[in-house]
């Protein structure tokens, strides 16, 4: 009974470990002159796979990503209603997902290159894991009705699924009524209705990844239904990416780091060397972070990883509650500038830009962010007559760098193996986990093979929630592209700017708003494929509009009242959201000051990629 329930769990982490050791057999052999043909192909193949998987696990959690900054001021019978509302649009999508997977499923003729199989395997986790996805949505509805949040029994649920598949089977025209044209033409305007209704339902709670979907196929309802089924495809071509791959790797990697004890070792690194400076329990907690985040490349990681152990120890230390949880939600957002940066890698994809120069660009910034942080903490520390820690000797820096040394050359195997060439980015991801099982398992002796297949499964979990962004918002791009609405709004820029500092400006301001409101995830894949071209038309390097762009949204997880690092810090550290928010505004200032010196002056973040990698 236990498989059944954790089916999706059990089969997506042990997915994704074949993917590790094909991608190591890949590197392995390469290496040694004898590289295999197929390997990369098969490894995108089951990521396919694992992915949709993760997405079943992430409905049958409810943790897709979603705004909740206008219901948490309804009513309770008002949020109710909207959360029924948000269940059935959900349920319509999971339908489409089937209908438009079996249409892609069917209409796949062609052979993969490498591996000589149907390109039908490819598709069909799109129709045939999405009923999987769509039983766990009906299994979460009995909760929903359970604990009185939602008013639609499970019973509509299966029985309309039924009629909708029985109809389906009998007749393929089952959804030609969601061709509005045939009613009403709305011509030009059907682009800014659906978009008009996607912001609607996604700041009344509807998951990012399905507002995007639902949006995308009420745009198509609305011009010409016959053009969504050959925009279907993309929702899976848009997984079929190698460089993708490297995500699920760097998480698990940061996952391992938190749970082998590796997290332990750096803090008292940090410690050794910081502590005794004035402020510097408030030193380490940024200190430590840098060094996390060249394993991790994730905020909400560093956060969650080091936030306790941070919290704490500052907390020990006499620090205020404000503080602690102040600097350790400021500190976190380096994570996404160093590499690592798993916002970096999305970025890439998305712009089709060199993950390799991105990573090299976000380290100054990242440097600069951190050098600020401490400064900041200094004077704040110094005013509020924090003391700081005994000196530690030099015996026991030693100690603590021979103990932490291993952590600390995970950045250099991940940098150093990209740019000797003997690794791309992903094989790097791949290297770095398995590093990481190597020092869990064999130097710190803290990790286990349960505590392995766990942080798989986590992984997988999280993956999950970043791909159905990916599919979706690949879906909606093909609105976006077909309007020409980054067009659009580049003539509108071009009306008000009149240089490329101005327009940067603007995209700032408009970044640090909708980040007050919007997850950093969701907003890189809501904004980004929209703002890149106006990017494109304007001149601005693409790398430096990465990292400008990257800390834009860094700063808009510090931000109330969707400031998701806030949340996470007030978990770990036990304190009220209020609390954190008020430690962090001391120092949003200096990475705010950061963020305009980039501006300003775009040759920070260009001068050394370009140098390296001209």
């Amino acid at each position: 009974m236990d498989l059944i329930k954790k089916l999706e769990e059990y089969i997506g982490a042990s997915l994704l470990l074949v993917i590790f050791g094909i991608l190591l057999v890949q590197i392995v052999s390469r290496l040694v002159n004898t590289p295999i043909v197929g390997t990369e192909e098969l490894s995108r193949l089951i990521f396919v796979y694992a992915s949709l998987l993760g997405i079943s696990i992430g409905v049958k959690q409810q943790q897709h990503i979603f705004i909740d900054f206008i219901t948490n001021f309804m009513s309770e019978k008002v949020r109710k209603i909207t959360y029924t509302a948000t269940q059935l649009i959900i349920w319509i999508c999971l339908i489409l997902f089937i209908k438009f997977g079996f249409y892609v499923f069917n209409d796949a003729f062609f052979t993969l290159d490498d591996l000589g199989i149907s390109e039908k395997w490819l598709y069909a986790p799109l129709p045939f894991l999405s009923i999987l996805i769509l039983i766990r949505f009906i299994e979460t509805q009995y909760q929903n009705v359970k604990y009185n949040i939602s008013y639609i029994p499970v019973t509509f649920f299966i029985i309309a699924s039924l009629l909708i598949f029985s109809l389906m089977a009998v007749t393929p025209e089952v959804f030609s009524f969601l061709n509005f044209q045939q009613y009403v033409d709305f011509g030009e305007n059907a682009v800014y209705i659906a978009l008009l209704f996607w912001l609607v339902i996604m700041f009344l709670g509807v998951p990012v990844g399905w507002s995007l979907f639902i949006s995308s196929v009420m745009y198509f309802s609305l011009t010409r239904w016959e053009i969504v089924l050959d925009a279907a495809p993309k929702l899976i071509d848009s997984l079929n990416s190698f460089t993708l791959l490297s995500v699920p790797f760097f998480i698990l990697t940061g996952v391992l780091m938190n749970t082998g004890g590796i997290t332990e070792r750096i803090f008292h690194f940090a410690k050794a060397m910081l502590g005794h400076h004035t402020g510097g329990m408030g030193h380490v907690n940024i200190g430590a972070s840098l060094i996390f985040s060249g394993m991790s490349g994730s905020a909400l990681a560093d956060a969650g990883g080091l936030g306790q152990l941070e919290i704490k120890a500052m907390r020990d230390a006499g620090y205020d509650d404000d503080i602690c949880g102040g600097i350790t939600a400021a500190s976190c957002i380096i994570g996404p500038l160093v590499p690592p940066s798993i916002a970096m890698i999305i970025y890439g994809v998305i712009a089709n830009e060199s993950i390799a120069k991105l990573f090299v660009a976000g380290f100054v910034p990242g440097v600069l962010i951190t050098i600020a942080l401490m400064v900041m903490n200094y004077f704040v520390s110094k005013k509020r007559g924090y003391k700081p820690t005994p000196k530690a000797s030099k015996q026991e820096r030693w100690e603590s760098f021979k103990s932490a040394i291993w952590a600390i050359l995970t950045p250099i195997i991940i940098i150093g193996g990209i740019f000797s060439g003997y690794f791309t980015p992903t094989e790097a991801a791949v290297i770095a986990a398995l590093y990481s099982i190597i020092i869990g398992f064999f130097v710190y002796k803290e990790l286990t093979l349960k505590i392995l297949f766990q942080g798989c499964i986590e992984t997988i979990a999280i993956t999950g929630v970043t791909v159905l962004m990916v599919m979706t918002v690949t879906f909606f791009g093909d609105m976006i592209a077909r309007e020409q609405v980054a067009m659009r709004i580049a003539e509108v820029f071009v009306a008000v700017a009149d240089s490329q500092l101005t327009v940067l400006v603007m995209i700032n301001l408009l970044l640090l708003f909708l980040g007050m409101f919007i997850d950093a995830l969701a907003l890189q894949f809501l904004v980004l494929p929209m703002l890149i071209p106006i990017a494109m038309h304007f001149g601005v390097d693409l790398v430096f509009f990465g990292v400008l762009t990257t800390l834009n949204m860094m700063i808009g997880i510090l931000t109330p009242p969707m400031g998701m690092a806030l949340f996470v810090v007030a978990r770990v550290g036990n304190m009220t959201v209020s609390t954190v928010t008020k430690g962090v505004i001391p120092f949003i200032i200096p990475i705010f000051i950061t963020l305009v010196l980039i501006t300003i002056f775009p040759q920070i973040i260009t001068f050394i990629p370009n140098l390296i990698m001209p």
